[in-house]
């Protein structure tokens, strides 16, 4: 577990205000699966970014990874390589449900947040129906999400939604063989956060294309968290769904704010 830690927690002892999980996109656990904290780079940054924030307003943090293989998109490859690949997904999302449901039963009023890119995306997809009436999911952010919906009620961010209709990912191109999840209810998308960009051959699938891993297609999926030293578009409104909320001081009638456990 990566732990990151500032002021007092205003969770119980030796737990944190706020625990992030991070699911890794395909390919990215391959090799050394310490590196970018095992949650890959796209959402390793994500977290780092969001860290300081959380940190920056007194509140503590901590962070672990979905242990999962997060196979890679298996080139070309047949019904044996694509079945491998959904395995990974499954053996992904059964592993989130598990490490979620232990680090809440130890920190019980500690909010969590889900975050997967690509792969990861649909992990974490998979698991958000379940936790809808869990309160202690904070938010979730998927980012180029093999499951994505047009229709989900999600907060949706990145070139796609100026295309109406655009953005369905490519395991709802054929949702019973991927056994892909149903629309999101708007409980759960109110507090979902969901990244995609045009043309992006996972999260905006165009089954009339000739080439699905084109190269613009590839590239458009793989240059999310670009930049190293400004934070990414959707940092600031998954903070802001997580940020420290208002409350009512009953003895002086004036709004202060506290970090909310």
């Amino acid at each position: 577990m990566i732990g990151l830690s500032a002021g007092t927690a205003a969770a119980q002892p030796a737990c944190p205000d706020v625990h992030w999980i991070g699911a890794a996109g395909s390919g990215e656990r391959a090799g050394n699966v310490a590196a970018d904290g095992g949650m890959g780079r796209v959402v390793y940054k994500s977290y780092r970014d969001f860290a300081r924030l959380v940190q920056q307003d007194g509140r503590t943090i901590t962070a672990e990874a979905v242990e999962y293989p997060a196979t890679a998109v298996p080139e070309d490859g047949g019904i044996l390589d694509w079945a491998g690949f959904m395995g990974s997904v499954d053996t992904g999302a059964a592993a989130l449900a598990t490490q979620y449901a232990t680090f809440t039963a130890q920190c019980p009023t500690t909010e969590v947040v889900l975050a997967g890119y690509s792969q990861g995306a649909m992990v974490v997809h998979r698991n958000l129906h379940a936790l809808d009436a869990n309160p202690q999911l904070a938010a979730a952010l998927l980012i180029a999400d093999g499951d994505r919906l047009p229709q989900d009620p999600t907060i949706n961010l990145g070139s796609v939604t100026s295309v109406p209709g655009a953005g369905k990912g490519v395991a709802q191109d054929w949702p019973i063989l991927a056994h892909a999840p149903a629309p999101l209810p708007v409980s759960m998308g109110s507090r979902t956060i969901s990244v995609c960009d045009v043309g992006d051959a996972v999260c905006d699938y165009d089954p009339d294309a000739e080439d699905t891993m084109n190269p613009a297609a590839v590239a458009a999926h793989t240059s999310y968290a670009g930049s190293a030293s400004a934070l990414d578009p959707w940092t600031m409104p998954l903070y802001q769904i997580v940020g420290p909320s208002p409350v009512q001081d009953p003895l002086a009638g004036q709004m202060v704010v506290t970090a909310r456990s």
